[in-house]
């Protein structure tokens, strides 16, 4: 296993000044289910599995909403009751990007006119509950059929952008069968247990009501589903070359998640920064400039 290594500094700066309104929605949230949890785990327990399956839009419009004005190709697909936006840019081997939880395909807008230029043809999407797409629930497992439609849909995937959770997403779609040369996980969680860990810490549950949630999810999905989302476990699928990039800075997903994540994967190299954290990573020249040096000219294919 080959391991690269470069840090890309920036400068990190405190938050100064006046709360955030998602900072008071946070401490609102955590003090409402703090007491529902005194009083009944049960009620709190369902309540976060409630919430937990409902991610939030991403802010628009995003850095990148003028590119959705120039896409070469835009269709619909039919997903259950919803449909699901599916963008595309330029021609050449297909580079799908998969964003994460509460992300939208739009996300990787640095990443399109780059790869265009490069020969290949970029396709983003937004996933159920998310950007533009219909509904209001979803999951990994969905998001991780819904990869694999958007996939059949275009054609022979050769590469996949995917951002933390939807890492995960990719990861699992590549084992039930997905097929792609290349893979890049930028930030990728180690399994949807530590997700739900990270949750709880967030929200600031207790032991009891953050077991309820975990009981709830086992009934909803099953008891395999610790294992069907554990990257410990999906790693043993990717045999394609790829790249996992983290960031020591990263306060959504801990770096030492990617980095295990990194280690099981043969063919994955790593690439380490500094001070980009989990979105800045997105946009990052470095990142994108070792990515097009990896993926090379589409006609040596």
């Amino acid at each position: 296993m080959t391991t690269q290594v470069h840090i890309q500094s920036d400068s990190i700066r405190k938050p100064t000044g006046p709360r955030t309104p998602d900072s008071i929605g946070l401490s609102a949230t955590r003090m409402a289910l703090g007491f529902l949890g005194r009083m009944s785990p049960e009620k709190a327990g369902r309540l976060v599995n409630h919430m937990a399956f409902r991610p939030s839009r991403l802010p628009m419009p995003s850095r990148y909403e003028y590119l959705l004005d120039s896409v070469d190709g835009y269709t619909q697909l039919q997903h259950g009751a919803y449909t699901i936006p599916v963008y595309s840019w330029g021609n050449g081997p297909v580079i799908l990007g998969v964003h994460g939880w509460s992300g939208a395909g739009i996300q990787f807008g640095a990443w399109i006119n780059p790869l265009v230029e490069a020969g290949y043809r970029v396709v983003l999407f937004d996933a159920p509950a998310h950007g533009r797409a219909q509904g209001e629930r979803t999951d990994l497992f969905d998001m991780a059929e819904v990869v694999a439609k958007v996939a059949a849909s275009v054609g022979q995937i050769y590469g996949i952008l995917s951002h933390s959770m939807g890492s995960l997403a990719v990861a699992r779609a590549i084992a039930d069968g997905l097929q792609a040369q290349y893979l890049l996980m930028l930030a990728p969680p180690l399994s949807v247990h530590s997700v739900m860990d990270n949750l709880g810490r967030q929200l600031a549950l207790s032991s009891d009501v953050l077991a309820v949630h975990l009981r709830l999810m086992e009934e909803q999905f099953g008891t395999s589903v610790w294992e069907r989302l554990d990257m410990e476990n999906l790693v043993g699928s990717l045999t394609q070359r790829g790249l996992v990039v983290l960031d020591q800075d990263d306060k959504s997903i801990e770096p030492a998640q990617s980095e295990r994540v990194h280690s099981g994967w043969a063919r994955g190299e790593v690439l380490r920064t500094r001070g980009l954290g989990h979105h800045k990573i997105l946009r990052s020249p470095l990142v994108l400039d070792t990515v097009l040096q990896e993926l090379g000219r589409p006609d040596l294919h």
